[in-house]
């Protein structure tokens, strides 16, 4: 799916940004369990009567909103990076090396003297 020119190299502009939100987003990716141990714990708190309803909704919707919201947020982030990574490709130039002549020929005149190439006369 992708390839080596789509991988920042240290020192290059924009890799820490790029690692610092590839960071977060795997941070992220564990929304799971973020959610699996936050609605435990919520629940509960609710059922040993530490917390009443609306707190366990306010909390659980709350911690939701973060994870999916920071989610989408990183990915969009994500997307700008690698658009911007190919309108910068797009703008550089392309360096295009001439090909070199043939190899030119070389004869010997009467007098023994070498020529090269053509002679116009």
């Amino acid at each position: 799916m992708s390839n080596k020119n789509d991988y920042f190299h240290v020192g290059e502009k924009g890799f820490f940004p790029a690692w610092f939100s590839k960071l977060l987003f795997t941070l992220i990716s564990v929304k799971f369990w973020g959610l699996v141990v936050s609605i435990s714990l919520s629940t509960h708190l609710l059922l040993i009567e530490k917390i009443e309803a609306q707190q366990w909704v306010v909390f659980n919707t709350t911690i939701w909103g973060l994870i999916f919201g920071m989610k989408e947020v990183f990915r969009i982030a994500e997307n700008k990076n690698q658009t911007d990574q190919n309108i910068q490709q797009a703008q550089q130039p392309s360096i295009s090396i001439p090909k070199l002549p043939k190899e030119p020929t070389s004869t010997t005149d009467n007098k023994g003297k070498e020529i090269v190439g053509s002679d116009p006369s």
